[in-house]
């Protein structure tokens, strides 16, 4: 299958953002084109003081260049295309001031499929490059009633010209950061419906917001949209008003429903009031811990590593804060326990069980260790006849939990080959590498 593929590059335009930690970020939102064929918009941004400018004929200019890279995840290809721009300030004072960006669009048009894009973003100053990439799939277009991604902005106004961020007779400027708050307190988004009956009856749109715990914390609608004559897409946009809203993480649900059909879509978003820098973040962390408190993957719930993939780097360490501060097992005492007992884990593991091919962190052993901590017993097998060495864990305060590992490739790395309980997975034809009565299996 080929990738169908068109890039196009709008102009560089500087716009004001939020003040805190400057990264480099961009989202990815996804239109319905044909049945076949998705376009798929690439915001980014990019703050000034992540380029070095230089006084040209009385202007601070900086060059840079963004190279993005496609992979098709399942047929291999990949395709790549670079784009130089120059950004322009009017002056440093002014651009701290405002907190300036510069915030940049592409559109990329896709067959179904899975894709990884890769971006770098080199200043051509300095050879500075910084790297972020992301995953994301097509889908063909359903025959029921759907939704598109939700597009986050910092504004939406009527706009019947052809500029820079103009579709579908509106002006939209992407937030891609998804952080709101301080000097930012509206959230404008933009969506597109599919597939919408054709008759003359309204449909409904509904708005509801939920915390990072899942409760809904606002929930606006139904409104009522009216549909145009015999068109089945319709776009919608609109605003919230954050200013009573906490700081923290929120996502944004909207449902259309039309007759007795529904179709929903959710984006996250983050709410800071209070802005600060990474260094006073990480003053929640001692120095220690600064080592290992992004070290969850193991621990967190699918919804938090989603949620986290999401983030800015700001929103990454604002949400770590959080996340370490809901395990503390013994608020009462300065010190975390849950982080500490989690940093013991992480030592124990890479103490034990490193080998000259993989650190402790990223075995099987070490990621049960990580999760279940220290098994109630351990049976090692060295000398079985017909067998690689293999090993039993058991934990009784799980219940029974039993976990199973063998030493395949005879290299001293353990892998997991059987396991009790459907949170991890077994091998196929485990009872080929340990005895099937070995431990009362």
């Amino acid at each position: 299958m080929k990738i169908s593929f068109k890039v196009i590059f709008t102009l560089l335009i500087i716009i004001t953002t939020l003040s805190g930690e400057a990264t480099f970020t961009f989202d990815i939102t996804r239109f319905f084109w044909s049945d076949q064929i998705t376009e798929v918009e690439i915001h980014y941004a990019i703050p000034y003081n992540l380029l070095s400018y230089r006084n040209e004929e009385g202007k601070l200019e900086a060059p840079f260049k963004v190279d993005v890279k496609f992979e098709n995840l399942d047929t291999g290809e990949s395709l790549h295309d670079t784009v130089k721009l120059v950004s322009v300030i009017p002056s440093y004072k002014e651009a701290e001031e405002r907190n300036l960006l510069a915030l940049e669009q592409f559109k990329v048009y896709f067959k179904p499929s899975r894709y990884r894009i890769t971006m770098n973003v080199v200043d051509i100053n300095t050879g500075k490059k910084i790297t972020r990439s992301e995953l994301f799939y097509i889908d063909s277009l359903k025959e029921n009633l759907t939704l598109s991604d939700i597009e986050l902005a910092t504004s939406i106004e009527m706009d019947t010209t052809t500029g820079k961020f103009t579709k579908n007779g509106l002006k939209v400027i992407p937030n891609p950061s998804g952080i709101y708050g301080k000097g930012r307190d509206k959230l404008y988004f933009y969506v597109e419906v599919y597939n919408l009956k054709d008759n003359s009856i309204p449909y409904e749109m509904n708005y509801i917001v939920l915390d990072e715990e899942g409760n809904i914390v606002n929930n606006i609608g139904p409104k009522k949209n009216n549909k145009r004559d015999n068109i089945t897409i319709d776009i919608d946009v609109g605003a919230l008003n954050l200013v009573a809203f906490k700081s923290g993480f929120y996502t944004l649900k909207i449902e259309v429903r039309d007759g007795d059909i529904s179709a929903t879509s959710e984006r996250n978003f983050q709410v800071q009031k209070d802005v600060v820098s990474k260094r006073e973040k990480l003053a929640f962390f001692t120095k220690e811990e600064e080592n290992y408190y992004d070290k969850i993957e193991y621990i967190a719930s699918n919804k938090e590593i989603s949620l986290y993939k999401t983030l800015s780097d700001s929103g990454k360490l604002e949400f770590l804060k959080r996340f370490w501060i809901k395990r503390d097992t013994n608020p009462a005492t300065p010190e975390n326990e849950g982080l500490i007992e989690f940093i013991n884990r992480l030592k124990y593991v890479e103490d034990k069980f490193s080998t000259v091919f993989k650190q402790g962190y990223y075995t099987d052993r070490g990621r049960i260790y990580i999760k279940y901590g220290q098994p109630d017993i351990v049976e090692t097998y060295q000398f079985e006849i017909g067998y690689k060495p293999y090993e039993i864990w058991e934990y009784y305060s799980y219940g029974g939990y039993r976990f199973v590992f063998s030493d395949l490739g005879g290299d001293g790395e353990f892998w997991l080959v059987y396991s009790s309980t459907p949170r991890e997975s077994s091998l196929p034809n485990w009872k080929k590498y340990v005895p099937y009565d070995t431990g009362g299996m």
